[in-house]
């Protein structure tokens, strides 16, 4: 058995230390040397903020973002006008909620998945702390997916906002997000799901979920440079829903206490944008199409296939969740965190040059309801290969045997 793409010369990072390997792709995935180029060439040769300007290099930059913007849409089987470049998740979330007319609509009411990410969870608290909101958090259940039944017993008229992620940070498991969505709209809510875990990994896009909102960062499955977010909205909503943070060219007229904001997507668009990292982007997601055309469904498929089945083998594991053949994030324990916490494990993976992701990795409500310690969170990517997983497998084996 063999994964089917050989890709690691297309990092940088795999020439400095052959020995390399790298397991904490959920986190901040490796960039290819392509974008890593574009982003640089764009530092070099142009770096004039887009819209803001009639000089050349201005208009030099606002045409990469609107290509940018273009590729990403066709990837994505969307409409550029829906896709808005973002400073981060917790602020796109943020102005989310800011912006909701909560009056207006008579809602009074947040619904929060346990699995979320801190950008989402915490960004959805705070606003509901300020706006005085209700909130409610969905359990999980046994497999760490949402409880559809407390959705369904919880939500109400007058809630405006569910957040369920897609797949679920640390144990990888995916919600089922369409079945939420006809519960979600049912009452006239909207639907935020971050799909930051699972975009450009699959074959179907997020797009077509079922959400009214998804927020993803540009670095994980898209392999972006790190330090940009992404946001898709339905057109429907998108030309009804004012930001709640406007400023720069989101507006179009000021006119001494009054504004008028700017068409979408640029009304989603606040202050300065993070264009050398949207340059980047842009080679990465031609880079990706074309790992898709060499079939990397088929390699994630493999590698994901494999990693499960190594990982049970090794003595004293706890591999949680149930990952299917399609996951890229695997959570596990070594004996107990009395014998050993994760963070040891990750230690002394490190030395043998093996690099993952331990603790509560930024979502602790749905960690901390799996394990007290946290857990070690392996995730992968097009460069994994069998041989990373088996060095990965031989090494636990090795902490596993001599060590609890």
């Amino acid at each position: 058995m063999a994964g089917n793409l050989d890709v690691k010369k297309d990092f940088e990072i795999f020439k400095l230390d052959s020995d390399f390997i790298y397991f904490d792709s959920a986190s901040t995935t490796l960039v290819p040397k392509i974008a890593v180029e574009a982003t640089t060439i764009f530092l070099d040769t142009v770096i004039a903020s887009a819209r803001r300007g009639a000089h050349s290099l201005a208009v030099k930059g606002g045409s990469i973002v609107k290509d940018v913007r273009e590729t990403l849409a066709a990837f994505l089987k969307g409409e550029p006008s829906s896709l808005s470049f973002q400073k981060s998740i917790p602020s796109a979330v943020a102005s989310l909620a800011f912006g909701f007319d909560w009056k207006h609509k008579k809602k009074d009411k947040i619904i929060i998945s346990q699995n979320e990410d801190n950008s989402v969870y915490i960004s959805l608290l705070r606003a509901a702390e300020i706006l005085n909101l209700d909130v409610d958090i969905i359990p999980l259940e046994d497999d760490g997916t949402i409880s559809l039944e407390f959705l369904e017993h919880s939500i109400n008229d007058k809630t405006g906002i569910v957040a369920i992620g897609h797949t679920i940070p640390g144990i990888g498991t995916v919600n089922p997000i369409s079945k939420a969505a006809d519960i979600i709209h049912s009452h006239d809510a909207i639907l935020l799901t971050d799909a930051t875990r699972s975009v450009g990994l699959t074959q179907n896009s997020p797009v077509n979920l079922g959400s009214d909102i998804l927020v993803f960062s540009a670095n994980i499955g898209l392999m972006g440079p790190p330090g940009l977010a992404i946001q898709w909205i339905t057109p429907e909503l998108g030309n009804d829903h004012t930001p709640g943070i406007l400023g720069g060219t989101s507006v179009s007229i000021i006119q001494d206490k009054t504004y008028e904001t700017a068409f979408q997507p640029h009304k989603f668009e606040s202050g300065y944008i993070n264009i050398p990292a949207i340059a980047g982007l842009g080679s990465s997601i031609k880079y990706l199409s074309n790992l898709h055309e060499r079939g990397l469904t088929s390699h994630i498929k493999n590698i994901s296939n494999y990693m499960k089945k190594r990982l049970v083998e090794v003595p004293s594991l706890t591999l949680y969740g149930n990952p299917n053949e399609m996951s890229t994030i695997f959570g596990f324990n070594l004996g107990n965190s009395n014998e050993m916490g994760c963070h040891d494990i990750a230690l002394f993976l490190d030395e043998s040059h093996i690099a993952v992701r331990s603790g509560y990795i930024c979502a602790h409500p749905i960690i901390q309801s799996i394990t007290d310690g946290g857990l070690v969170q392996v995730s992968t990517h097009v460069y994994n290969t069998i041989d990373d997983i088996d060095r990965l497998a031989d090494t636990l084996t090795t902490i596993s045997e001599q060590l609890l």
